[in-house]
């Protein structure tokens, strides 16, 4: 299943439609999920709050349309407030300790930060403001450890590489993937059957097996796709069987990534090596793949246990390898990081031209959305206009109130207030991580914040290319301070 809107009802600002909005949300959700009432009422509450506040606050004394949006996948369901009223970033505070239950707008942020499944903000420009909250779809089948793998004698070293089509792909798949990462991996569909299958078969992605002429399986890999970096997917979910190490596969599966992206049409690939596994990134650097950004702490040491370290987050790197490089691309990088946006670009061998304009956009357009699972906060600014310095300050506060570890922002170079965002991000306390480029979506500068602690690079485990770039990264941050 497609992420896709279901329903769609525009309202006035009046109280009175309220109610019929909420009898409406009763029916969707009952006629399309299957869900626990304890946790669609909490959700259910959050919403009226919510409808409530734009109701009184968008058209103070006027009369004006509201939004409101339902979504389903095949994971959540996701009910979107939006309009074009007065912009107000909310308040999603809350005394933890001492919560007073009289007051709803405490007891709603409270629902919100731990009763929801996720939430999320985006300034639209033109199009105003929207707020959206989800609730996850409960597969009802409860998790059984799927049979481990035998140590086995590894009866041929033939290797071929078949794509997951049918459900005994998927069985076998998850199997897989469980005996490197076993419940802890992030992206939670993989785990069900069905779930997985329709991720195959949307597109949203490509799973492949590794198996020998016996019928052994040796390892399986994916691409990943998404909206934020548009026709460049991840190799994602790299799993070798322990008897099939030592024999190039991981190689082997970048190499069919390759081959696959050229005959598809797919714009450039990207690889997020883990930072202390350097046989991964002089597998990349020999793939030619051009290392281009440090993503510190990216993932909950929770999330993927078996890779925690001293229950430090998980840092990642990026790289990416151009397929199409016949794309010209318009730049507006900010001075400081001109040259080394240069430096990438060559390598990776990318028709485009630096610009050097820089001016505010008629309206920012940007939008944030936290996630409590990965205790994260990703923040997209597509175009910076004077108040975008105030609208990150918000952010940065409403994510420190829930509890994220990390934020990050990814800034779209493409438009000429693209250094005013860079700026405005340093303001904010944001620090330069590197680039994302290659996308249809948006060639982007990447910037982060660790709450509570500096950026710091020297528990990084590096080699060639990687090294260079986190000394170029760790210089262009020092001149800056």
């Amino acid at each position: 299943m497609k992420f896709g809107k279901i329903a769609s009802i525009e309202i006035r600002n009046k109280k009175f439609y309220i109610g019929a909005v909420m009898n409406f949300l009763d029916a969707l959700v009952a006629n399309h999920t299957s869900h626990d009432f304890g946790r669609y009422n909490r959700l259910r509450y959050v919403v009226g709050e919510m409808l409530k506040r734009r109701v009184d606050k968008a058209y103070p004394g006027g009369d004006g349309a509201i939004t409101v949006d339902f979504f389903l996948t095949e994971t959540y369901f996701e009910v979107s407030i939006k309009d074009k009223g007065i912009p107000v970033w909310e308040d999603m505070s809350y005394d933890r300790d001492n919560l007073d239950i009289s007051d709803k707008e405490s007891v709603r942020n409270f629902l919100l930060d731990y009763l929801t499944d996720g939430y999320g903000m985006e300034k639209l420009g033109k199009d105003g403001q929207r707020i959206f909250v989800r609730m996850n779809i409960l597969n009802k089948i409860v998790f059984k450890t799927p049979e481990p793998y035998p140590e086995t004698e590894v009866l041929d070293t033939n290797i071929s590489i078949k794509p997951v089509k049918t459900y005994e792909d998927a069985i076998e798949a998850i199997r897989c993937i469980y005996s490197e990462y076993g419940y802890s991996y992030s992206y939670e569909k993989l785990y069900y059957i069905d779930s997985f299958m329709n991720a195959v078969n949307s597109g949203e992605l490509l799973s492949f097996l590794a198996v020998n002429d016996h019928g052994q399986t040796a390892g399986h890999f994916a691409l990943a796709f998404s909206d934020t970096f548009k026709n460049m997917p991840e190799i994602s979910t790299v799993v070798m069987r322990r008897e099939f190490r030592g024999l190039g596969l991981f190689s082997m599966f970048l190499n069919y990534c390759m081959d696959y992206a050229k005959k598809h049409g797919i714009r450039a690939l990207m690889g997020q090596p883990v930072e202390f596994h350097p046989m991964t990134q002089k597998a990349l650097i020999r793939a030619e793949y051009t290392a281009t950004s440090v993503l510190l702490s990216y993932i909950d040491s929770a999330i993927e246990s078996e890779y925690n370290k001293d229950n430090r987050r998980l840092d990642l790197f990026a790289a990416v390898k151009m397929i199409d490089t016949s794309c010209n691309t318009v730049l507006y990088p900010p001075h400081e990081i001109r040259d080394f946006t240069d430096s990438i670009y060559k390598k990776l061998g990318l028709c485009y031209e630096l610009k050097d304009e820089s001016a505010f956009s008629d309206v920012s357009v940007i939008s944030a959305e936290t996630s409590s699972a990965l205790k994260s906060t990703k923040i997209i600014v597509k175009s910076a206009a004077e108040d975008l310095e105030d609208i990150l300050n918000d952010t940065v506060k409403d994510s420190l109130k829930h509890h994220s570890e990390m934020i990050e922002m990814f800034i779209a170079m493409n438009d000429p207030s693209c250094k005013k965002a860079y700026e405005a991000a340093k303001k904010c306390g944001f620090v330069f991580s590197g680039l994302i480029p290659g996308s249809e979506t948006a060639d982007y500068i990447v910037m982060q914040m660790l709450i509570g602690e500096d950026c710091t690079y020297d528990q990084l485990v590096t080699v060639g290319e990687f090294e260079d770039l986190k000394n170029d990264i760790i210089k262009i941050n020092s001149q800056e301070k």
